[in-house]
């Protein structure tokens, strides 16, 4: 069954799920995502590759700085309990 999400104004489908694995400033990160072909553009123009959602953001502490064009990993979780 297709996913659908809505994406800068229009909405975008997909049948593709994966895990994601990244590294941000020298953190490594672990998110579930949804393979889109293309995302869009940002305001300069250029094509957008990987955006994060807010369920992503929270679940590893990083929250951004808009002012300063940065994302705040100072509550990235340093010690992970395994139940």
């Amino acid at each position: 069954m297709p996913m659908r999400t809505a994406l800068g104004g229009t909405v975008k489908e997909t049948n593709t799920s994966a895990t994601l694995n990244a590294e941000i400033e020298g953190k490594t990160i672990s998110t579930y995502a949804l393979v889109i072909n293309e995302i869009g553009k940002d305001e300069e123009g250029t094509p957008i590759e990987v955006l994060f959602g807010a369920l992503a953001m929270q679940q590893w502490g990083i929250r951004p700085v808009p002012d300063e064009e940065r994302l705040d990993l100072s509550h990235y979780p340093e010690e992970f309990l395994e139940f």
